[in-house]
């Protein structure tokens, strides 16, 4: 996977859980509140730098 399109799957994955924030209350929007908290910090600072991890599947026929 490319820098740009995993960039590009967090601006979406980020996105869909603001939509998605905006739409729910008490526990169930802290719960998503703090599943993405930091990187909802960071875009709020205006600090960029926040960490990805980033998982790839081995597959059976890859080992």
């Amino acid at each position: 996977m490319t820098n740009k399109s995993l960039v590009g799957s967090c601006e979406v994955t980020i996105n869909t859980a603001l939509k998605r924030l905006s739409k729910l209350s008490g526990k169930n929007k802290s719960a998503l509140y703090s599943e993405f908290r930091e990187w909802i910090d960071a875009i709020e600072t205006g600090n960029r730098s926040y960490d990805i991890l980033y998982l790839n599947t081995i597959r059976k026929n890859d080992i």
